[in-house]
């Protein structure tokens, strides 16, 4: 699913409009494969966030979408493109650390 996000690249820089998508990959730790000794794993998601290169050539760790009130997202890192498309591995901010960032319907 498409949403508007304004892309922060740091402390005090014009926010830049893009359209993102969102998504979760799941990792497992722990049993590396080939244990039958019942060693636990677990499987743990992680939130990434899918943008366009033609919009955003690429996203350097902390910086900011911020998707709207309350809800922004710190980049972690990136990957290489793919094609038209790049992802971030991402961490949702708090609500206090979202507080006061831009949000798309507040550009002109």
């Amino acid at each position: 699913m498409k949403t508007e996000a304004l892309f922060i690249a740091y402390n005090g820089a014009v926010p830049i409009p893009v359209t993102i998508r969102d998504s979760l990959r799941s990792t497992t730790t722990g049993d590396q494969g080939s244990s039958t000794n019942g060693y636990a794993e677990m499987a743990d998601d992680v939130p990434m966030i899918v943008f366009l290169v033609a919009e955003l050539a690429d996203a350097k760790h902390g910086s900011i979408f911020s998707v709207a009130p309350g809800e922004a997202y710190r980049v972690e890192r990136t990957f290489p493109p793919n094609d038209i498309t790049r992802k971030a591995e991402v961490v949702r901010l708090s609500d206090s650390e979202a507080a006061g960032l831009p949000v798309p319907e507040a550009q002109p």
